[in-house]
């Protein structure tokens, strides 16, 4: 008797058969996607269309303002252009968002921007690149010299709607420039790496008036500048005789990393000023940074450079300046951390913080300028005695609050003041509470570190009297050297000026 299979058993094995006979074809492969070209303006002296950087940068501007997706460079071949160049972002029919302006040689020093004798529309050539309002910019391979303001030059017009997001400065070398090297004002994000500078009149590197979610925001409000902070990165850079290292007026968000600041009058400087908005500097991070030997007194009149700064203000008709042979200053602080930095060879302090009295003596409007809430920790300090900094390695003005300082290098010295307050208070262990700002004085006359008294404002050993030196250049009189002279260290060598006879009154 034969058996028939049941019809449902028949259907998975005609399924089987359909699919030896008709195999599934395999799915197409997806094309790889096009790599975007870039397109190139090519600037030379000779050989190339466009002669000019500036005439170069017009041109790929127009270009991408009619291509607003494609990729544009200016492309400066090995020269000196005796030229300002001014990339503007709210210029019509241009498009600069995204532009890479660079030399084509890795060496920086063989595309020189040159300032002397360099015009602009409205005279001398004021900088060697400009940018107003542009993003994700790129500057790489250049050197700028000698112009009448900065060397490099980033910001955002103060218009509604304007700004300046997520720039790149990158090998970059800025020399002998009026006020600062590499210049960013009012950006959110950016890049400073494997670049120097020396003899600015101010700063080598500069990141100042980070703006605010809220353009009134204020300190006193007690929310966060920014909810979702856009960070400033330093790395990989020397700055070297300038007036400043590093200057941060009202910075934010930046953070700066192993880098040499050296053989300036002071070395990496936040600050909190009432010339720039959005007071006060914090929320800064300066970690595993070189500073060193920064003793050079710019005041003198044998100085490779003179100071374009008016200093930090007056007090009682005389002028405050920034303090000469010091590491670090953090001045008006807000949250910034100080870790894991090796400071040794300066000549006054190594580490000093203070904070801009708003209360008797105003020298900040609105008494914004208060140190609190500030980390210094595991710092490195005079090479272990090899090459100590002069007074003190570390030194606090006893204002503000919520400050703390741990695990710094054993036989760290501590400035003590008139005595009259112990160090454990002045120098409280970390963590601290958190104190509100309202809460905090910027005033302090107990330690007889920021004032000796409301009558001896001049008393150079405490901070005020000492930045106000008058002639300014006798800070250096109470420098402290404790080594016959600096031992190696990398490739540096320490440079100091020579005072003539009878310049310096001490």
């Amino acid at each position: 008797m034969k058996h028939r299979l049941p019809v449902l058993a028949l259907v998975p094995v005609l399924a089987a058969l359909v699919g030896l006979a008709a195999p599934t074809a395999p799915a197409l492969a997806a094309k790889p996607a096009k790599k975007q070209k870039t397109m190139v303006f090519e600037a030379c002296r000779h050989g190339c269309h466009y002669r000019t950087i500036q005439k170069a940068v017009e041109a790929a501007g127009g270009y991408a303002y009619k291509n607003p997706k494609a990729k544009v460079k200016v492309a400066i071949r090995p020269g000196k252009y005796v030229e300002g160049v001014v990339v503007d972002g709210t210029e019509r029919k241009k498009n600069y968002d995204g532009l890479t302006i660079e030399g084509t040689k890795v060496d920086r020093k063989r595309v020189v921007l040159e300032g002397k004798n360099a015009r602009g529309e409205l005279g001398a050539a004021q900088n060697g690149i400009e940018a107003i309002s542009v993003d994700g910019l790129v500057l790489k391979n250049m050197w700028a010299r000698n112009y009448q303001s900065n060397g490099f030059f980033i910001h955002a017009s103060t218009e509604e709607g304007q700004h300046c997001d997520g720039y790149t400065m990158n090998n970059l070398l800025a020399s002998g420039n009026r006020s600062y090297g590499l210049f960013a004002k009012n950006c959110l994000g950016g890049k400073m790496i494997n670049s120097a500078g020396y003899h600015q009149g101010d700063s080598g590197f500069y990141v100042g008036e980070t703006p605010c979610d809220k353009k009134k925001w204020n300190v006193y409000d007690n929310v966060p500048c920014q909810k979702k902070p856009q960070w400033t990165l330093l790395k990989n850079d020397e700055s070297y005789e300038n007036v400043l290292g590093y200057s941060g007026t009202n910075s934010k968000y930046v953070r700066i990393i192993e880098s040499a600041f050296f053989n300036n009058g002071a070395g990496i400087v936040p600050n909190t000023l009432d010339s720039e908005g959005y007071e006060p500097n914090g929320w800064n991070v300066f970690e595993r940074n070189d500073v060193f030997w920064n003793n050079y007194n710019y005041f003198l009149s044998g100085s490779a450079f003179h100071t374009v700064s008016e200093g930090l203000g007056e007090l009682s008709g005389q002028t405050v300046n920034y303090p000469t042979g010091v590491g670090i200053i953090l001045y008006g602080s807000d949250h910034n951390v100080v870790r894991g930095n090796h400071v040794f060879g300066n000549y006054k302090w190594g580490i000093a913080s203070f904070s801009g009295p708003g209360e008797t003596f105003v020298a900040n409007e609105g008494n914004e300028a208060k140190n609190v809430n500030n980390e210094i920790v595991e710092n490195v300090m005079g090479r272990e005695g090899a090459d100590p900094n002069g007074e003190y390695d570390i030194w606090n003005d006893d204002t503000g609050g919520g400050n703390c300082w741990a695990a710094n290098s054993a036989n760290s010295t501590f400035a003590p003041g008139n005595g009259k307050v112990p160090l454990s208070q002045i120098y409280p262990v970390c963590p601290q509470a958190e104190i509100e700002y309202a809460a905090a004085k910027s005033i302090n006359l107990a330690a007889g570190l920021q004032i000796a008294s409301l009558a001896e404002t001049g008393n150079p050993t405490t901070i005020l009297g000492y930045a106000g030196s008058s002639p300014p250049q006798n800070q250096q009189c109470t420098w402290v050297r404790r080594v016959a002279s600096h031992p190696p260290f990398q490739k540096f060598k320490p440079v100091e000026v020579a005072p003539k006879p009878g310049e310096v009154t001490c």
